[in-house]
């Protein structure tokens, strides 16, 4: 009990080291965000083509899913940090060394690799749909594009907001490998500080208690979800 009231929890709200908390948990919110609309938005796409009856449309996008899924995530932040700018053009290099090109990277990893991920998830809910419904509204006269966006994919998002929750739970605990490349996200904050003040326990169980919180939250929207709007 003495080793417990003994441990200072308030570290991470000191004054000397406020501003890089607040600039932790901002950089890790900006992250997540990004990723999850990016991956939601890129990952429609590829659910699209991997559900599309030409095969031209329909195998790249499987390629590109099994490609992403199998590679790690740390790997492809270093490729989109270190790989991608030698890439570019001299000028166009140069003008993106003049930004956080750290903060980039990692959000252009976190985008490609969740939307492999939350494509299928969608898939998973498009294939759950009656195929009458897309055959009612091609009898009506929509073709494969209209019947996916007007009425298949209305229909599968409201199927797998559970799963898409939880892949924001993954994609806020992904963010902890930017630090990787430099991005003070809250990990890198956490490990700044403890290197500052030598006060391990309370920072680390700051941190935790942080994503923690993040996984209740979510927990909690999907579980009212679900109660809100039960499987038919």
């Amino acid at each position: 009990m003495d080793a417990l009231t003994s441990i200072q929890w308030d570290v991470m709200f000191r004054p000397e080291f406020r501003a890089m908390l607040l600039k932790g948990i901002e950089t890790t919110l900006m992250l997540t965000a990004g990723a999850l609309v990016g991956g939601l938005l890129l990952g429609m796409g590829v659910a699209f083509c991997r559900l599309a009856p030409s095969r031209w449309i329909r195998v790249p996008a499987t390629v590109y899913v099994e490609l992403v899924r199998t590679i790690p995530l740390l790997v492809h932040l270093m490729f989109w940090y270190f790989a991608v700018p030698e890439l570019l053009p001299d000028e166009t290099r140069r003008a993106l060394y003049k930004h956080d090109v750290g903060f980039y990277a990692a959000l252009c990893a976190l985008i490609l690799y969740s939307a492999a991920f939350i494509s299928e998830d969608l898939r998973s809910g498009v294939r759950g749909i009656p195929r009458g419904q897309a055959e009612a509204a091609n009898s009506l006269g929509f073709g494969f594009l209209d019947t996916f966006r007007l009425v298949i994919l209305p229909q599968a998002l409201r199927a797998t907001v559970p799963p898409l929750l939880g892949q924001a739970m993954t994609i806020a605990k992904n963010t902890t490998v930017a630090m990787m490349i430099g991005v003070t996200e809250l990990a890198a904050v956490t490990q700044a500080v403890q290197d500052a003040s030598f006060l391990s326990v309370g920072v680390y169980a700051f941190t935790s208690v942080f994503f923690l919180l993040i996984a209740v939250v979510l927990t909690g929207l999907g579980q009212w979800y679900q109660r809100r709007f039960p499987a038919r």
